[in-house]
């Protein structure tokens, strides 16, 4: 049991004093980043759905 005291109180100790953590700046920065690589790659996948619905409905139209 004194190990998984002494880990939770290591951890403790390594938040708290030797994890640097970002500033409130950094982190919106980091945000913003994150919600424009988003809103592309989703834009990206959209845009593949709508191109591989239209080859699809075009060849099952010309087939039928």
């Amino acid at each position: 049991m004194a190990g998984v005291a002494e880990y939770i109180k290591e951890s403790y100790i390594e938040l708290t004093e030797k994890v640097t953590w970002p500033t409130w700046r950094e982190l919106q920065n980091s945000a913003v980043l994150v919600l424009v690589a988003a809103i592309i790659i989703a834009m990206v996948i959209f845009g593949m759905d709508q191109i591989i619905g239209y080859l699809l409905k075009t060849f099952y139209t010309s087939v039928a």
